[in-house]
């Protein structure tokens, strides 16, 4: 009849005996664990692994007495403070080591709490699991399981791909519009974008079409366009404000509801005071956009290294815009006050010859740098 040989080992998963006792695994032995235990019990008393340790030991001394014509040994070994497939590989190895030492037959696990089953596939992949031991602090057993099960829910709530979407995506987007809000005193207005929010998410999670979104493939721009893409999204967006501030000025000096909106003769005599103080309240926010869009489309342009003539087309928009505004502006002044004197030296003449001037010398200088003749001669 063999003799059969049983291995009662600890496990400590995050390697507290190594970090807090300064103790080498794999301890071996039962005069060798009764020390590294009470090392590590002295320097942390609350330490759960050390409780695992001495419950391993009295097993042991209980099992020798009780079967007599076997073999027993006890061993703790221990994973890494790190976790993961770094600890798992450490107690693999440990485990060999033990198992080279002491032949057994099967294993006794014994372990500090219910998270610790969770390396049973990692010895039973070593050698059979005759039996498993709990050692737990009596008043918290209860409390440990339950704080081990809302912690595997926390992880997979944050770690799953498919969860974190609504876990983490969610709140984040509240909190980004809480501070954008914030940012902009409307703060106000957050219960109600919040609303707007939740409404929508619960919609699509409702209805299921966020699965059908997700199967969409939309034909994106590459990456090295999203420059440009990202910045013509928003210079429409400043040239839509732009507008809409320019219109709900003009509205308001419109005398509603004294007249009514088929007075053609009001219309022909404001139309230009009308589109005056439009142009004027609107024209700052429509160049802003347009610049801002120029300006995205040079940056794309230079990331894509394409040719200097489209760098410098860039450049002479934006020349050109930083004249065309005040040009504008000035001429819209006259507009609303068709009775202003035009001299020479008016600010609509000075800002029309400053930047024909500035324009045609910046082409003149690019077309050079370019190698190109502005004015080719004929043949």
């Amino acid at each position: 009849m063999v003799n059969e040989q049983t291995l009662i080992v600890c496990i400590d998963g995050d390697n507290d005996i190594g970090i807090k006792a300064d103790v080498t695994t794999p301890v071996i032995g039962r005069e060798t664990n009764l020390e590294s235990a009470t090392k590590l019990a002295i320097s942390d008393p609350e330490e759960a692994d050390a409780n695992a340790m001495f419950g391993a030991i009295k097993l042991y001394d209980r099992m020798v007495k009780q079967y007599p014509d076997e073999s027993f040994e006890v061993a703790t070994i221990a994973g890494s403070s790190m976790g993961g497939v770094e600890a798992d590989r450490k107690m693999v190895r440990e485990l060999t080591e033990v198992l080279e030492q002491f032949k057994a037959t099967g294993v006794i696990l014994v372990t500090d709490g219910f998270a610790d089953e969770e390396l049973v596939p990692i010895v039973q992949s070593r050698i059979p699991i005759t039996s498993i031991h709990h050692v737990v602090v009596k008043h918290s057993e209860r409390i440990e399981e339950t704080y081990a099960v809302i912690f595997r829910y926390l992880k997979m709530l944050i770690e799953d791909p498919y969860y974190s979407k609504v876990s983490l995506g969610v709140p984040g987007i509240l909190l980004l519009i809480i501070g954008f809000l914030t940012a902009s005193n409307q703060l106000e207005n957050a219960g109600m974008v919040i609303a707007v929010v939740l409404g929508i998410v619960l919609m699509l999670k409702g209805f299921g079409w966020d699965q059908r979104l997700a199967e969409l493939q939309p034909r994106l721009p590459p990456p090295e366009k999203w420059i440009n893409t990202a910045s013509t999204g928003l210079g429409g967006v400043v040239l839509l404000v732009g507008l809409v501030q320019g219109f709900d000025f003009a509205w308001s000096i419109i005398p509603l509801p004294m007249m009514p909106l088929w007075d053609l003769t009001y219309w022909a005599t404001n139309l230009p005071d009308l589109l005056g103080s439009f142009i004027i309240h609107s024209m700052d926010m429509v160049s802003l956009g347009i610049g801002i869009a120029i300006l995205g489309d040079g940056i794309s342009t230079y990331v894509q290294d394409k040719e200097d003539s489209k760098k410098w087309g860039n450049l002479i928009g934006l020349i050109f815009l930083f004249w065309i505004r005040p040009i504008i502006i000035e001429a819209a002044k006259i507009l609303r006050n068709p009775g202003t004197e035009v001299t020479m030296f008016s600010p609509l003449i000075i800002y029309t010859v400053l930047g024909v001037f500035t324009t045609t010398i910046s082409v003149a200088a690019i077309y050079r740098r370019l190698g190109k003749d502005l004015f080719p001669r004929s043949k």
